[in-house]
């Protein structure tokens, strides 16, 4: 009898071993995929390519960018990101320099990317500074693809109330 219990127990613990060492092999492939939506993000930022920038937020999507501007929905996303695209941002160039995944559950993570801005213009053509800020991107995965649903981009401004970077 006491046999049949240690058979139960080990198979209970093989079963464990089995769902559990999936789900972290699954959520390491996933955080290799929600890393790339954003490495995509750049990548269609430095083409200028706003139709491919687009499709990577869902229809739904909001977007708050760095003066606090609210874009809700795909299409208002676009039309914002054509607009600077062909003005200030014509020749820029976004660098991707770290990213941070977080899982709040299998199918959402929350991705913090930290970027570099140059190539940038002021309303007069004027060249910019370097800027660097903080990315927040809300990423679900809906129908085995991983898209933005929410995002906000945070300037990082040096000075007194902020620490060096």
């Amino acid at each position: 009898m006491n046999h049949n219990i240690f058979k139960t127990i080990a198979l209970y613990m093989l079963v464990a071993v089995i769902v559990f060492g999936c789900a972290t092999i699954s959520l390491a492939g996933s955080k290799e995929s929600v890393e790339k939506v954003v490495r995509t993000f750049a990548d269609c930022w430095n083409r200028h390519d706003m139709e491919a920038f687009a499709q990577l937020f869902t229809q739904d999507a909001e977007f708050v960018n760095v003066v606090g501007l609210w874009w809700k929905g795909r299409e208002e996303i676009k039309q914002a990101h054509i607009a600077t695209h062909t003005t200030m941002f014509k020749n820029s160039h976004l660098a991707i320099t770290n990213i941070d995944v977080r899982f709040l559950k299998p199918d959402v993570a929350i991705a913090r990317s930290r970027w570099e801005l140059t190539g940038h213009v002021g309303p007069s053509g004027e060249p910019l500074p370097q800027r660097k800020g903080i990315l927040m991107n809300l990423i679900v995965r809906t129908n085995d693809k991983w898209m933005i649903i929410d995002s906000q981009n945070t300037d990082i401004i040096e000075g007194v109330l902020s620490r060096p970077q």
